[in-house]
């Protein structure tokens, strides 16, 4: 293991490292390899209040450096009666304490209580994530060995109860450290074309600037605040900025970049559902964290998205070769009904994302999805595959992905599970599609990993709900590991209908519990489903 820098630079609100550190860093770079550790650690955010829960820390691996304190992030469900905010009350005073940090090496963390009261255990998942996790004088330390987004563990809270169906516990409390890659193109406030905002201030939405900077502190910016083309939209890890984003017209979203490791928050937002006057259904877009219409060229890097009024990340377009849009390394909490989180519709792809969500996690379509984190608690699926294109001149593959938890607060209905196709949709599906390497982790999954129902069966619905005519056929789901079956018993199912049948799908090392999958008797069928493949080789490791 290379020794990292010896001079951690803390990034304070001004960005302006003193001579000393300049001065190491360019003897540093002169005579250490390119690839030497380099942490960035930024400061609490002015005017808001730190977890109430953990305290972090984290220096370089292996140096001998000094800790740096780490601002803890909280986001929280509120106490809020669905019927009025669509919060779900049996997660209710649960939180979410987050770090953001970056680093260009192996990194050691520590997290301790902030009441001092010690922690007697921790896991890090995903599990492959971490090469060391340790409980010394009541303190987790956890070493991470390159960047990587990972949730811990405390004290079984997660992986020691089911907090599925019938929980009846108190509140969670959980963690994720958030160790995020160098965050290249960082404008500083007085660069050409940066237009500071200093909080309190309402941002302009148009004007001679091409970067949009929010400096250290908390800002509003409102429903809807307009995104335009060839912009540039900065959120520093000191930074929170409550309200959504959106350009509202086709045509004018593409070019645009939404950066930096600080938060977009919904918290101050209702759920549409309970806004008052009513609202119709198109106007429901204002309140989604971020939507982007119309849109190639999109990125969107390194931001968490907390408390999501309804649908989080939403970058719509069609397919347009040589013009994708981009979610890398970003972060969502959704406490809410209809707080879902990405949607790539057919022109983004999404790599190393961490997505702990209420509603669904991820619908499956667009460029492809890779390295990234799912966590469900109370309603929804992993990986919606109602959307699910059919390719003759690609391939979409969603690979290296860990699903850790897969609870759910309901037993029979057709939401939550991991793949899943719930009688949605319409049209032949599934060519060109590829599940690869996806580790299903949770030893405790409330319900069945497989729910691919072209029409619902009862007991899972009363109203028969099905697809669109056309056949789901060609997928290959290559080296699944799943840890444990449903806790309530629930079958693994396939379950075709006379004019969208289930055809041809490819199992190459699938396994339940470390053990191999070999025919289709793993699946309960109904006469619509045929052709199943089962190709033998090493079991996955879970």
């Amino acid at each position: 293991m290379r020794e990292g820098l010896k001079n951690v630079v803390t990034i304070g609100p001004d960005i302006k490292p003193t001579l000393t550190i300049i001065t190491a860093l360019l003897l540093a770079s002169l005579s250490m390899p390119r690839a030497a550790a380099a942490l960035g650690v930024y400061p609490p955010v002015p005017g808001l209040a730190a977890s109430e829960h953990f305290e972090v820390r984290v220096r370089p691996a292996g140096n001998g450096s000094e800790w740096q304190s780490a601002f803890a992030w909280e986001t929280v469900c509120k106490s809020i009666e669905k019927k009025t905010d669509a919060y779900f009350d049996t997660l209710a005073g649960w939180t979410h304490t987050y770090v953001n940090f970056e680093t260009a090496g192996a990194v050691e963390i520590e997290i301790a209580r902030v009441n001092g009261q010690p922690i007697r255990a921790a896991a890090v998942h995903p599990r492959r994530k971490a090469s060391a996790c340790v409980v010394k004088d009541g303190k987790v330390q956890v070493r991470l060995d390159k960047p990587c987004l990972v949730a811990v563990d405390i004290d079984g809270q997660m992986d020691g109860q089911d907090t599925g169906k019938g929980y009846q516990g108190p509140p969670l409390h959980t963690i994720s450290l958030f160790a995020n890659p160098l965050l290249a193109g960082k404008p500083k406030p007085h660069d050409p074309g940066v237009l500071t905002v200093k909080p309190g201030e309402t941002p302009p939405s148009d004007g001679p600037w091409t970067t949009l900077y929010f400096l250290p502190g908390v800002h509003d910016v409102g429903l809807a605040f307009p995104l335009h083309a060839n912009r540039q939209y900065y959120i520093p890890g000191d930074a929170m900025v409550y309200g959504t984003l959106s350009n509202r017209k086709w045509g004018d979203g593409h070019h645009i970049r939404i950066f930096g490791l600080g938060t977009l928050s919904g918290a101050r937002l209702k759920h549409p559902k309970y806004v008052e006057p009513a609202i119709s259904e198109q106007d429901h877009g204002r309140y989604r964290p971020i939507e982007v219409i119309g849109t190639t060229d999109t990125r969107v890097e390194d931001i968490t998205i907390a408390d999501s009024a309804t649908h989080s990340l939403m970058l719509v377009s069609p397919y347009k070769a040589g013009h994708p849009n981009e979610v890398k390394w970003t972060k969502i909490f959704t406490w809410r009904a209809n707080g879902d989180g990405i949607n790539p519709f057919g022109n983004t792809l999404i790599e190393d994302c961490f997505i702990r969500t209420q509603d669904d996690s991820l619908y499956v379509n667009g460029l492809g999805i890779r390295r990234t984190v799912l966590w469900n608690d109370a309603n929804g699926s992993s990986f919606v595959l109602s959307a699910l294109p059919q390719l003759a001149d690609r391939k979409l593959v969603v690979e290296d992905c860990d699903v850790i938890y897969a609870r759910a607060k309901w037993h029979h209905w057709r939401g939550g599970r991991v793949f899943n196709m719930r009688g949605e949709g319409g049209r032949a599906a599934g060519a060109g599609v590829i599940f690869r390497n996806i580790n299903i982790e949770d030893p405790r999954p409330t319900l069945q990993q497989f729910f691919i129902c072209m029409t619902m069966p009862k007991p899972y619905s009363k109203d028969g709900e099905k697809r669109g005519a056309g056949d789901l056929s060609g997928i290959r789901f290559q080296n699944i590991a799943i840890a444990a079956p449903s806790v309530l018993g629930e079958p693994q199912i396939l379950w075709g209908q006379a004019d969208a049948r289930i055809r041809n799908l490819t199992f190459e090392n699938l396994a339940l519990a470390g053990k191999p999958v070999r025919d289709s008797e793993f699946f309960k069928t109904n006469e619509f489903v045929d052709g199943l493949i089962f190709a033998p080789g090493a079991v996955p490791k879970p």
